[in-house]
């Protein structure tokens, strides 16, 4: 059984505690890795590149190795950096000042959480005088056996590589389900940053307890989607968006996750049920555009300019970079012009692999981080346009054309040779469902396809062959 080791970061710079410390924490109820640094700037530099479960802060320590300038707003700048690049770690304080409206500062960052699902919350930041050091042992080593306890999930990976951060948070959340087994599979990923990834888990006769959507990111991005989620994503019909289970925004450093209930039988991307039939992969674009109607039901039109549609995926100075380092000539007055729009929430990262599918054709819409307002046609055109532009198993190497791409706007003419013709078909009978003309289509291919060329790992050829057919879109509206 793989074993957790919990990893302490420790910053003192007094000798004869920092023996005491190792001491201390040699002795815990586990495995440990200790780091130890003695000043301001050997500390910050292992926050950056480091994980860390666990923090033990001197306050009163100096800038810099070699350096006597000791001054407890050091030590408090340490402490205000582990909460702000490793927000998830607990922090267990050491100072020899009484003074509460020292301490009091600190204390508002303090918080009660269940960290590693022992069934009871924590402070994830405590407070211990150097007089009071007796106290250490019994403080360091709860924590290092709940961090150890975690040993206790059997983890199935499947050949995925798990960071530390992404290790914790499945083992934690797990726990906190009484799981003893637990498998993860790749879901597949945008170009977020954050990692979806599909849990089974399992009890200890064997037994399925919960399949799982987890996704694992950078904890702001986290809390972020979590709002949205709680804004937007309850008004749509819960068949067709999972259950949010749980925010973790504990135990694993920088990193938080959060995890949804996934409705048995979606065990195929869109792309995937895609390869499997063209056809099954039409029928869920109906179901999604089904699930996601809520958002468009009833909405108003309104009159915007091209330049605020796509200003909510590329900013304004990125736009006018990518325009430049990519000879887009017409962009700047092609994104003056002024069109009608049915302004409402959106998916905004609609791509084929956050559409999970059944064998039925039903569908499973996951992935919230970019929720929010945009023209209603930018998710049908999204997901259109990711089926040529991300890792797709159906494209082969015949199709699409540069000049096929250059059809976009006539859509037998770009059709010819398609591999998924049904699919792409179905994708742009969406778009002019929502749309109120063809200029709003050609207002978010073109919103969408610019948001492509920010990305390294685009084919740009085939993202300006498109602009192209974007371009002539509006000229045949």
């Amino acid at each position: 059984m793989a074993q957790v080791t919990a990893h302490i970061l420790v910053v003192e710079d007094d000798e004869s505690f920092i023996e005491e410390l190792k001491r201390i924490i040699a002795d815990s109820s586990g495995p440990t890795i200790p780091t130890f640094v003695t000043n301001r700037e050997d500390a910050v530099a292992k926050l950056e590149s480091g994980f860390f479960d666990y923090a033990i802060l001197d306050l009163k320590i100096p800038t810099a190795a070699g350096t006597t300038d000791f001054d407890p707003e050091h030590g408090k700048y340490v402490f205000h950096h582990v909460r702000k690049v490793s927000p998830g770690t607990k922090i267990l304080v050491l100072t020899g000042s009484p003074s509460d409206d020292f301490i009091a500062p600190l204390l508002a960052q303090k918080h009660d959480a269940d960290i590693w699902s022992e069934g009871t919350k924590v402070d994830t930041v405590e407070f211990l005088k150097k007089i009071e050091l007796d106290q250490a042992p019994d403080k360091i080593s709860r924590v290092v056996a709940a961090i150890h306890a975690l040993s206790g999930i059997e983890l199935h990976t499947n050949g995925i590589n798990l960071s530390t951060g992404e290790d914790r948070l499945v083992r934690i959340f797990a726990k906190h389900f009484r799981a003893v087994t637990c498998s993860v599979f790749p879901i597949g990923a945008g170009k977020s940053g954050a990692r979806p990834l599909r849990l089974q888990m399992f009890d200890q006769t064997g037994a399925l307890i919960r399949e799982v959507v987890a996704k694992l990111g950078d904890l702001r991005k986290m809390q972020d989607e979590d709002a949205r989620y709680d804004e937007h994503v309850v008004l749509l019909d819960g068949a067709a968006t999972p259950r949010k289970m749980k925010l973790l925004e504990f135990g694993a450093g920088s990193m938080a996750g959060l995890f949804y209930q996934l409705a048995n039988g979606h065990d195929a991307s869109m792309f995937n049920a895609m390869a499997k039939e063209d056809a099954l992969a039409a029928r869920a674009v109906v179901a999604t555009a089904d699930a996601l109607a809520g958002w468009s039901n009833g909405k108003n039109q309104e009159r915007r300019s091209i330049a605020s549609i796509r200003a909510q995926w590329v900013s304004n100075d990125k736009a006018a970079e990518l325009q430049a380092e990519y000879g887009l000539d017409w962009a700047a007055e092609f994104e003056s012009r002024m069109i009608q729009t049915r302004w409402c929430c959106v998916h905004g990262d609609l791509h084929g692999e956050n559409i999970l599918v059944s064998s039925e054709g039903g569908v499973l819409v996951i992935d919230y981080g970019d929720v929010g307002f945009g023209s209603a046609v930018y998710d049908p055109m999204t997901l259109e346009l990711s089926a040529v532009l991300q890792e797709n198993p159906t494209l082969g190497p015949d199709w699409p054309t540069a000049d096929a791409c250059r059809q976009w706007h006539d859509l037998d003419a770009y059709l010819v040779g398609c591999p998924m013709p049904e699919f792409i078909r179905a994708c742009r009978a969406w778009s002019e469902k929502l749309m109120v003309g063809r200029r709003e289509l050609a207002a978010c291919a073109y919103s969408y396809l610019l948001r492509q060329l920010k990305y390294p790992d685009t084919d740009k050829d085939r993202i300006l062959a498109l602009l192209e057919g974007v371009h002539a879109c509006w000229g045949d509206s």
